[in-house]
């Protein structure tokens, strides 16, 4: 049986267990990684949740050493103690359940993404996040305006913070987009020949999936997304509504809702498909759902097999 430890990591500290050694906490640095592998000694299994950025350190560092390691949702684990009727909520009983999930289902193990992947995705996560400023910035700016005697500085000031935050988004942007050229031209290549697919979705879906190398079918990646259906059913009595689930990335997700509203108008399959559904009664919103789900089958499609919308063969494969 492997000899599987669980860990929860912290931004200070990181807690292990193991059935063996029992419990033991480390501070999450260099000091701490490498009192932790002493601590472990004979060959292990590490798996951790994928907390924020606090796991990458210890994760890139038990690859370096050859110690397999494991990252998993958090809300796998989470719905792992509840169903095991957990109450309590710490880091050493965090590491416990990580460490019994381990034993019951065999996780995967872990390789760090690409150097140049890594880059891509901290850049695109600064990008996300100066939008937010920039929004909120707007957000101040119109409120300011609304007063009848505006403070020139205060403007004056909110307006260059403004200024800034666009120049970097789009500085941010343009690398990103250089990168994934670079690197994934065949799939950009496919991805920006479906029509209603543009450029900034075709990077985000080649950022949110690694070039589409992390999943192996389709329905993988639909459930990545959040955009696969839940069904409530159970008896006679309970029978809602089947919604998305939401469970994936809302950016990407929201993203190809607004390709969707371009597809439906020049991509002849997305266009028919939501014409039924419109025939059908689905209210629009739903309908344009099914279409976003169409997009991600034809981005899939086309990217697994190197081809681009163009030709026949993959206009066949899509429909």
């Amino acid at each position: 049986m492997m000899n599987y430890i669980g860990v929860d990591v912290s931004k200070e500290s990181f807690d292990a267990y193991n059935f063996e050694l029992g419990g033991r906490q480390f501070s999450n640095d260099d000091a701490g990684f490498k009192l932790f592998k002493k601590w472990t000694g004979s060959p292990v299994h590490v798996v951790m949740e994928a907390s924020g950025p606090y796991y990458l350190k210890l994760a890139h560092q038990l690859f370096e050493w050859n110690i397999a390691v494991s990252v998993i949702n958090p809300l796998v684990i989470r719905r792992f103690c509840q169903m095991n009727l957990q109450r309590a909520k710490t880091d050493s009983k965090d590491a416990v359940s990580i460490s019994q999930f381990a034993q019951l289902t065999n996780p995967a193990q872990w390789t760090p993404a690409p150097e140049h992947l890594q880059q891509m995705l901290q850049m695109q996560s600064v990008m996300e996040q100066l939008s937010k400023q920039q929004t909120s910035t707007m957000n101040a700016l119109e409120a300011l305006r609304q007063h009848p005697r505006i403070n020139k500085k205060a403007s004056r000031s909110l307006d260059q913070v403004a200024r800034i935050q666009k120049e970097q988004i789009a500085q941010l942007e343009k690398e990103i987009m250089e990168l994934t050229k670079q690197h994934y031209s065949a799939e950009f290549n496919s991805l920006i020949s479906i029509p209603g697919i543009g450029k900034k979705t075709a990077m985000l879906l080649i950022l949110s999936t690694s070039g589409f190398s992390r999943f192996e079918n389709v329905k993988q990646l639909v459930a990545f997304t959040g955009i696969a259906p839940r069904i409530f059913q159970s008896g006679k009595t309970v029978n809602k509504k089947p919604r998305i689930s939401k469970l994936g990335m809302s950016d990407l997700r929201r993203s190809l809702f607004m390709c969707a509203l371009q597809a439906i108008k020049c991509n002849e399959a997305c266009k028919t498909l939501y014409q039924r559904f419109r025939q059908n009664g689905k209210a629009a919103k739903v309908a344009l759902m099914a279409v976003s789900h169409k997009l991600l089958r034809q981005a899939f499609a086309l990217v697994k097999s190197g081809m681009t919308f163009d030709t026949k063969l993959s206009f066949q494969m899509i429909q």
